[in-house]
């Protein structure tokens, strides 16, 4: 099928013969790739955008997007990482220029990363949208896995569990009550403490 690509450095557009608009995408093409077109004889000047974006006015957006093999996703062209044990799946990602936030299906937070660009480049982004409300936290306990050291122990946010050395190498799934996931982090002179909800301080 015969197609029309209307080109600028911000958006691509593309039509049918007929001026229907099959699709629009952010375009990676530069003032120079765009003068290289008009050179060769392989594109004419352009009328002004024929279609009109609407400006996204909002103090977040989300996006979706598909998880890589490695546990990247692509924003903007920087590949952001997210875990890879979310790899090959589909998040919905909730961006506010400070943090990256990324859901599930129901919206429970799967993870929360540092966002690695403005909010104004956020309402840029390919497909994004206005952002709904944030998510939430999972209400169930966590499952983790600790393989228990030499010594006998292994270490959940930085609580020591001694088990004792006949289980030494061994894979040791442990569930976290809700008050135990994330603790507040307190930076001492000369190392990280973790701050037990006692208020005092254990390595």
């Amino acid at each position: 099928m015969p197609i029309t690509l209307w080109i600028s450095t911000q958006r691509l557009h593309v039509f049918t013969t007929s001026g229907g608009r099959l699709k629009s995408v952010a375009s990676r093409l530069t003032v120079k790739d765009l003068a290289a077109l008009l050179a060769s004889g392989q594109a004419r000047p352009a009328p002004d955008e024929p279609v009109g974006e609407p400006a996204i006015e909002a103090s977040a957006v989300e996006v979706d997007r598909q998880v890589s093999s490695i546990g990247t996703i692509s924003l903007a062209d920087r590949a952001l990482c997210i875990g890879a044990h979310l790899a090959g799946r589909r998040a919905t990602v909730r961006l506010d220029g400070i943090t990256a936030r990324v859901m599930d299906e129901q919206r429970l937070l799967l993870r929360a990363v540092p966002c690695p660009l403005s909010l104004a480049e956020c309402v840029t982004l390919r497909n994004a949208r206005p952002a709904g409300p944030p998510p939430g936290a999972p209400t169930e306990p966590v499952t983790v896995q600790r393989v228990v050291c030499s010594r006998g122990h292994f270490q959940i946010v930085g609580q020591k569990i001694q088990v004792g050395r006949v289980h030494a190498r061994k894979l040791q799934p442990r569930r976290l009550p809700q008050r135990h996931r994330r603790r507040p982090m307190v930076r001492t002179a000369d190392q990280w403490r973790v701050s037990r909800p006692s208020g005092r301080a254990a390595r």
